[in-house]
């Protein structure tokens, strides 16, 4: 779930799911939508919380303007 100030605002739906590379996860994650991840202060909020893997640029331009143009 995606909670905002203590609301739900959204619900990830996870059918299928599937192991594979997680900077497709990450890139999916922060690429903007409305209201969210339009602007750098977002990706960083994002990446203080998943505390996990940061990708470069060059990577989530290759998911957002290569890869996820197939589908």
């Amino acid at each position: 779930m995606l909670v905002n100030d203590c609301n739900i605002v959204g619900v990830i739906d996870w059918a299928g799911a599937a192991y594979g590379d997680p900077r497709y996860d990450v890139a999916l994650a922060i690429r903007p939508k409305q209201n969210a991840f339009d602007n750098e202060r977002d990706r960083e909020i994002f990446y203080n919380g998943y505390g996990k893997l940061r990708i470069t640029d060059e990577e989530y331009s290759y998911y957002e303007d290569g890869i996820y143009n197939f589908f």
